[in-house]
């Protein structure tokens, strides 16, 4: 069956007679009208899955490049090699600076993408056939699993960037001191950097983060094949 002709088929379930009011003499024949309705709102469920996830894909992305950017210059600092801190400070500098405001609202933007996932499987689908009954099913799992893995992601950010940001205050603070003839040698100011940053804690703090995103990253690829398949299922669907 044709793109065109299965879209009028599930329409065909939402078929409505309209009957006008009433006058005197002849009344006109009542009208069909096809209600579209229901595919629109279907339609805007799934975008407003998608927007959701996609939004916290991104944050996921600047907060763990932020986290890298730290790391690259902790590499070199904690070897005392201020040349090579200098170097790499301002792009870790400007990752925190755009990854701050990203772990203040993420809990927001998880709880946005389980709202997104509650509409979805409230959405009115009359007329649908068992398959693609089931592919929506199968797409509001996926996106619970999904939020519950985003939720413990969310608390793990929580717990661990305080850390983070202070590396970055840690960070600046070493290096204009190192730049300001604080530490004679490289060994002192190697030692200076390691009692700076609190290794024990931050070593904490870099497994949490690194746990949580590592299975972010495995939930978003095992939902991202779910969405593919219920995509491919509704196509003759949606526009």
């Amino acid at each position: 069956m044709s793109r065109g002709a299965t879209r009028a088929a599930v329409l065909a379930v939402a078929l409505a007679l309209v009957a006008p009011a009433c006058t005197k003499g002849d009344a006109p024949p009542p009208k069909q009208v096809v209600e579209t309705r229901f595919l629109d709102r279907l339609s805007g469920a799934i975008k407003a899955v998608n927007d959701a996830r996609g939004r916290l894909a991104t944050d996921g992305n600047v907060l763990g490049a932020a986290a890298q950017a730290l790391d690259d210059v902790d590499e070199v600092a904690v070897n005392g090699d201020r040349a090579a801190a200098r170097k790499r400070r301002p792009a870790a500098a400007k990752a925190v600076q755009a990854a701050a405001p990203i772990a203040r609202r993420l809990n927001d933007h998880v709880r946005a993408y389980e709202r997104a996932v509650a509409a979805l499987d409230a959405a009115e689908a009359p007329g649908l056939t068992r398959e693609q009954l089931a592919a929506l099913g199968d797409a509001v799992q996926a996106g619970r699993g999904e939020v519950t893995e985003l939720k413990r992601y969310a608390a793990a950010v929580a717990s661990a960037w305080p850390r983070y940001e202070k590396l970055d205050a840690d960070q600046k603070l070493w290096v204009a001191r190192a730049s300001n003839g604080w530490y004679r040698t490289q060994n002192e100011s190697a030692g200076a950097y390691v009692v700076l940053t609190e290794r024990q804690r931050l070593a904490t703090a870099r497994r949490t983060f690194a746990t949580a995103d590592a299975r972010r990253v495995g939930t978003a690829r095992t939902t991202a094949a779910t969405y593919d398949r219920v995509r491919a299922v509704l196509a003759s669907l949606l526009p």
